[in-house]
């Protein structure tokens, strides 16, 4: 679960970047394909959203800390 967790993180760094360079998409010609990519985007964020209240319940279950995920939010 360790192991998991750390590649979450992983995940979950590389979606801020990617969020964080959404403010760059300034080509109106391209506002089809970024909408695509927000939404895209929008969807994995929810997965992760999910995945983080896993790992929580699994925390609580084995009498572990809870690691906190509300950068999500």
């Amino acid at each position: 679960m360790e192991e998991e967790q750390e590649e979450f993180e992983e995940t979950l760094d590389n979606l801020a970047t990617t969020v964080g360079g959404f403010h760059t998409f300034d080509d109106l010609n391209r506002y089809e394909e970024i909408a695509v990519d927000v939404e895209s985007m929008n969807q994995r964020l929810q997965d992760c959203i999910e995945q983080s209240r896993l790992y929580n319940q699994r925390e609580f279950l084995v009498g572990k800390e809870q690691k906190d995920y509300t950068r999500l939010q």
